[in-house]
């Protein structure tokens, strides 16, 4: 990578904007360069520049130190930043602040990054960061185009974590490997060569960047810890199984043990189900002799209520005997109503025909008057024609006269506007006259008063810029001496604070020595204590009380599975009798819908076979006397009437087909169907069943488990469901409290060791950082001399410049002497100079503008003068215009006066086209009234004709429909009369008794309904009291004991029951017995399963341990220096090895090498026939070329073969002799020719400035902290 140009905006002292550009001169063919100022001005601010443009970090905040702040709550941080924080560089003041730099890849391309931020108002904006590619066409045309920073990965948050992986694969180094390649603090290894080994680890660590090595020895011991813990928490949990486990003596008894107490356990079962199923037994028989009596009430309920419905049977008896007058009874009744509403009708038409009459008549006679009016408004729109076509011409002429009228006064208008405006201009021009004179002469009079100040202010810039040069120059000393005196007593002060920090050294060094004797008393103190037999009995009591928290958790399952054992018991009892009804529901629903299927079948064939077409035609063809071709009979009582006779029996097939729909639906309905039922039941009874094995065994695993873990605490009982739950509740508190004061006893030993040790840790921290901080202090003060020392130097530079700056003022005063015409001008310049400035500009201006007034004055005279004769002209024309054109328009007015008299003799003023629209209008309106009235008259004609024939037609229907009803009426009445003649009826038949019969309002189909369905109600109730017989019968014949055998004087029921809870109780006792046996057995199954598993895992975590503990031993510790010290060794070769490459190249002289199996360096120095030399022998130069040789190394080491054509040099040469300085000048000059490197110095000191020519120098500006950038 190659650095092209480097552009600041408004960073820490740097204001403004300041570019650094490589490819130009002098910087372009300068080898080496420096980066010159004072202390504070801005040096290391261009590195920032560079590194922030790039990635978004900076060198002076990535290393800060957070602090912790004194709020409660921590602030905005984009109010408030942290140290850390990049945006800190925003010089104070500004809005906004960019670092730019253009560089070259090694792709080949250019690019440009850039990073910048803002502030808005009291918040800080993010920072934003751009990449683009510089690409150049073959026209010479360059563009941009943005590349992405992070190569498509997921941007990270925070001021430190940002991804830069599209950056470092064009760059090909990382942000850490550009600063240590690019960017080499000499300090850094001139204090690395001098130091000790442990030191000289922790300093290679940070400059080579390989904190790897003790992290990686912190993890190897961390891990090590860990498997020796898990190792030991396996082994005592195999010591804890073997508890639990029985001999195989001890497992053969009792295992057949168990065995016997399965086989009664069965027994008991057995016989406790014969007796619930003789329970059920009796139960059911109870029920169905109920049932059977219900339904015999039911049957004679039925019976009676069809016997109370004979009045109504008689009734329909009746309809039936009448029913072959119904359709002749008909006939007559809707005549009669016919030729009701035909009479109104008619009467109705008659009416309106007489009104039609009427109304044709006066419609007649409309229809005339409106012609005639017609006629009339035709004959005038003749007659006015004439007139109307006069009058439209004379308009034509008078409207033409009307608008010359109009032209002629609005020419005279315009004339007038027109000399009134002359008139004003010339009042206006004879006053811009005397303005003008009154100008030229107040210009004569101050050219006058300024002649004798003529020379001063025709040279008023050159005057002006030597009196502001003065005034700078004055102030600079005025400041510069201020400041002078200002750091003289500073510097008294600063070698006061010198003297006060050694003796502040000298007092931390003996405060070291008292802390380093308390640790070392400390340390002997813990020796003493046994922090493993202290961690077996903390973690013996944790066992103890995890097993006591889990016996209780076992107490509270055993109950609650022995409950919840018992409702699935009383549960399985009510599903079962659930389910026995349905069961019964089901056959008797089975067995009526098998009696209908047996019987429906026949019915309809009877009804199809009776309701057939061939039937039909056979009934017909039969005749009173003649035999019957079926069956012979002579008497055919069904020839007729056949359909009343076939209803009943149409409605029983309807009924048994709705009565098995019925039956289909209770059985197979969803939801509520029997058979669901049935299976939900079914499903509930295996899921109880279910539960209960569940429940059985989820019990028999916690008495099994609770009697492995009860064997350690005699205290407890071993059979927990024996056991009173109450007593073993107090057991377990009492066993718990007595585990938590041996807690609370190993927790307070533990603690008491644990503080011991937390304070040892302080202590230790405390000394490392006292004796960090007397390190600090004592570089600090060498420092602080170094820079007294040249700070003194400045001082005395500082006073030879301020007596300098002193004569040129003088020199300057006096040449202004000759040039200020003013007499007071030093007096005015001591005490104002603003003023006196501004006296200068103020008789510029009026010079100037006086000189200018008196040029123009003559000549805006002359114009002025030769207007006025213009206006003069030309208003005497527009006078004698007004004056012609007042007679035009008299003329012109007399005409149209006579023309408008003519005008309104014709139509007496009236518009000719609105007098021609009015007589149109009046014709069109008379003629749509002729057409209205025709078409009314016509319609009521029409109306009258189709009214005429409506009534004709209507009468002779009348008399059809009237003979008709004549017909009817007296074949009802003979009807009547054969029916009361009959001897086969006994009621006598009347006109009202047949309206009753043929009725719309009597529900003759309800009734039939009704005498149906009770005599159905009868049959039903009869069927299901035999049905029931028939149950009861069956129930009886399955009886599983005799009656009889159970005793006479008890109710069979209570003795039941007496003896199921017996084998019940019997059966209780034998599981409890069984439960006990099996938790044994289950907890020597568990203990060998566990005693397996757990041996793999041992085996398993003995190897990890031994391996770990291995690694621990050769390289592990707890504060990773002991592979960080056999890997630096290592690090260290390879760092020699490219140092000795870069020395090679600066000097032939020296050649370094690494004492064996140590961080130690001495130098060969072939001069001397390669005398091995110690590194403190070293002079400044010789102490410097080495440092620079292992800078570079570290630089060749971190680039990973990737070049870097810039190289930044920090301070480091303040110390050097003439000689030395000019060793490092060659050295460094010659990386140029040798590697391809810009080299950039960064120092402040003299001897570097003369000794090179191009430099790139911040100065400071003022005494705001501003600093701009100058190169030469």
């Amino acid at each position: 990578m190659k650095l092209l140009k480097v552009i600041m905006y408004n960073l820490a002292s740097l204001e403004g904007e300041q570019v650094i550009d490589f490819e130009s001169e002098p910087l372009r063919s300068a080898d080496l360069f420096s980066i010159v100022g004072e202390t504070g001005s801005g040096k290391s601010t261009i590195l920032d520049a560079v590194c922030l443009a790039l990635y978004g970090l900076a060198p002076r905040f990535y290393g800060a130190d957070n602090f912790d702040y004194y709020h409660t709550e921590r602030p905005n941080n984009d109010q408030v930043l942290d140290p850390d924080d990049p945006r800190n560089i925003l010089r104070k003041g500004t809005k906004e602040c960019f670092a730019e730099v253009v560089f070259l890849a090694r792709d080949g391309f250019r690019y440009r990054a850039r990073w910048s931020c803002s502030i808005a108002r009291i918040n800080y904006t993010r920072p934003e960061r751009r990449l683009y590619r510089i690409t150049v066409d073959e026209a010479g045309r360059t563009s941009e185009k943005e590349v992405d920073i992070t190569g498509g990965g997921r941007p990270k948050r925070g001021h430190k974590n940002i991804n830069n992986e599209g950056l470092d694969r064009i760059i090909g180094l990382g942000y850490a490997q550009v600063t240590r390649t690019g960017m080499l603090a000499q300090n850094s290894f001139a204090n690395f060569v001098k130091a000790d080994d442990k030191d000289k680890a922790v300093l290679l660590e940070k400059l080579t960047g390989t904190e790897l090595y003790t992290a990686v020895a912190r993890k190897i011991y961390e891990f090590y810890k860990e498997a020796e813990a898990a190792y030991s928490e396996v082994f005592n949990q195999v010591k804890a199984f073997a508890v639990h486990q029985l001999s195989d003596e001890k497992l053969a008894e009792v295992e057949a043990h168990k065995e016997e107490l399965d086989a009664r356990f069965r027994s008991l079962q057995t016989e406790l189900q014969k007796l619930k199923d003789q329970q059920k037994w009796y139960v059911d028989l109870c029920a169905l002799e109920v049932a059977f009596a219900d339904e015999e009430a039911k049957w004679k309920q039925a019976s009676e209520k069809a016997q109370s419905l004979q009045p109504i049977r008689d009734e329909l008896r009746l309809l039936d005997e009448v029913a072959p007058i119904r359709d002749v009874y008909q006939t007559c009744m809707n005549l009669q109503r016919e030729l009701k509403e035909l009479t109104e009708e008619v009467g109705r038409k008659q009416l309106q025909c007489s009104a039609l009459e009427k109304e044709e008549a006066e419609k007649r006679k409309l229809l005339l008057d409106v012609k005639e009016n017609y006629n009339v408004i035709r004959e005038k729109q003749e007659q006015m024609l004439p007139l109307v076509t006069e009058a439209r011409k004379q308009k034509v002429e008078l409207d033409a006269q009307q608008a010359t009228v109009t032209r002629l006064k609005e020419e005279e208008s315009s004339l007038a506007k027109k000399e009134e405006l002359l008139k004003k201009e010339q009042v206006e021009n004879a006053a811009q006259i005397g303005e003008l004179q009154k100008r030229q002469a107040e210009a004569e009079r101050i050219l006058a008063e300024l002649m004798p100040h003529r020379d001063m202010l025709e040279n008023k810039n050159a005057v002006s810029d030597r009196l502001e040069s003065l005034d700078k120059a004055v102030k600079r000393w005025q400041k510069e001496s201020t400041d002078w005196k200002k750091n003289c007593v500073e510097l008294e002060n600063q070698q006061q604070a010198c003297r006060e920090e050694e003796n502040r050294l000298q007092k931390s060094d003996e405060e070291l020595v008292l802390c380093r004797e308390s640790i070392r008393q400390k340390t002997q103190a813990l020796a003493g204590v046994d922090v493993e037999a202290l961690q077996q009995r903390m973690a013996d009591v944790t066992k103890c009380y995890t097993d006591l928290e889990r016996l209780r958790k076992l107490q509270a399952a055993v109950t609650e599975r022995r409950k919840s054992l018992s409702a699935n018991r009383l549960a399985s009892e009510q599903i079962t009798k659930e389910l026995d009804a349905a069961m019964r529901e089901v056959k008797e629903l089975t067995t009526e819908r098998e009696e209908i299927n047996r019987l429906l079948p026949g019915l309809e064939e009877a009804w199809q076979l009776a309701s057939s077409r061939s039937a039909e035609h056979m009934r017909a063809a039969l005749k009173p006397g003649e035999p019957c071709p079926v069956c012979g009979a002579r008497e055919h009582p069904y020839a007729e009437g056949i359909a009343e006779v076939l209803q009943p029996v149409k409605e029983e097939i309807a009924r048994r087909r709705k009565r098995l729909m019925e039956i289909e639906e209770r059985l197979d309905a969803s939801p509520g169907g029997l058979r669901l039922l049935c299976s939900e039941l079914n499903g509930k009874l295996s899921a109880l069943r279910e539960g209960t094995g569940r429940l059985n065994a989820e019990l028999t695993e916690a008495v099994g488990e609770w009697t492995a873990l009860v064997v350690a605490y005699p205290a407890l009982p071993v059979d927990v469901v024996q056991a009173d739950a109450s007593v073993l509740s107090a057991l377990l508190t009492t066993e718990t409290e007595r585990i938590v004061a041996q807690g609370k006893q190993a927790r307070t030993e533990q603690n008491a060791y644990q503080q011991a040790q937390n304070e040892l840790t302080a202590m230790r921290r405390t000394y490392d950082e006292k004796q960090a901080l007397c390190s600090r202090q004592r570089e600090e003060l060498h420092r602080r001399a170094a820079e007294l020392k040249q700070r003194q130097g400045q001082s005395e530079q500082k006073r030879a410049e301020l007596q300098q700056l002193e004569r040129t003022n003088g020199e300057l005063r006096e040449a202004l002497r000759k040039d200020v015409s003013l007499p007071d001008w030093e007096q005015a310049f001591e005490q104002d100079f603003e003023g006196l400035l501004n006296r200068l500009s103020d008789m510029y201006d009026k010079y100037r503008e006086a000189t200018r007034v008196q040029q123009e004055s003559v000549g805006f005279l002359n114009e002025r003068k030769v207007a006025a004769g213009a206006l003069e002209k030309q208003l005497a024309e527009c006078q004698a215009a007004v004056k012609g054109n007042k007679e035009e328009i008299a003329g012109a007015v007399q005409i149209y006066e006579a023309k408008q008299k003519s005008y309104m003799q014709v139509l007496g003023g009236a518009d000719p086209d609105e007098t021609e629209r009015k007589l149109k209008l009046q014709l069109e309106e008379a003629e749509k009234q002729v057409q209205l009235a025709d078409k009314a008259h016509n319609e009521v004609v029409e109306s009258y004709s189709r009214l005429s024939g409506f009534v004709k037609a209507a009468e002779e229907q009348y008399r059809k429909k009237q003979a008709d009803g004549t017909i009817a009426q007296a074949g009802v009445e003979a009807f009547i009369t054969r029916y009361n003649e009959s001897a086969e009826h006994t009621d006598v038949l009347s006109k009202e008794r047949l309206d009753m019969c043929f009725s719309p309002s009597v529900d003759w189909s309800g009734k039939r309904e009704q005498i149906r369905q009770a005599d159905e109600n009868v049959k039903w109730c009869q069927g299901q009291m035999e049905a029931r017989r028939k149950a009861l019968e069956t129930h009886r014949a399955l009886q599983v004991i005799p009656l009889e055998l159970l005793g006479e004087e008890c109710h069979p029921a209570e003795m039941l029951q007496e003896k199921m809870q017996q084998v019940q109780a019997s059966s209780e006792e034998l599981d409890k017995e069984r439960l006990q046996v099996g938790g044994m057995l289950m907890a020597h199954r568990r203990s060998m399963e566990q005693m397996q598993s757990v041996g793999e895992e041992l085996e398993r975590r003995r190897k990890a341990y031994q391996d770990w503990k291995e690694l621990n031993d050769i390289l592990g510790n707890a504060n990773g220096d002991k592979f960080r010290e056999t890997a630096q060794c290592f690090t260290l070769r390879f760092l020699i090895r490219q140092a000795n490459e870069q020395l090679r190249l600066l000097n032939h002289r020296y050649s370094l090498e690494q004492v064996k199996d140590s961080l130690g360096i001495r130098v060969i120095d072939h001069d001397r026939a390669d005398e091995v030399r110690n590194i403190s022998s070293l002079s400044g130069g010789e102490t410097f070329l080495i440092s620079l040789a292992l800078a570079l190394g570290l630089s060749s080491l971190s680039s990973r073969n990737i070049p870097m054509c810039n190289l930044f040099v920090d301070e480091g040469f303040g110390t050097l002799d003439t000689n030395s300085l000019n060793m490092v000048i060659d050295a460094l000059s010659s990386l140029q020719s040798m590697q391809g490197k810009k080299v950039g110095v960064i120092s402040h000191t003299a001897e570097m400035r003369e000794r090179i020519r191009t430099q790139i120098r911040v100065v400071k500006v003022g005494s705001g902290g501003k600093s701009t950038i100058e190169i030469v």
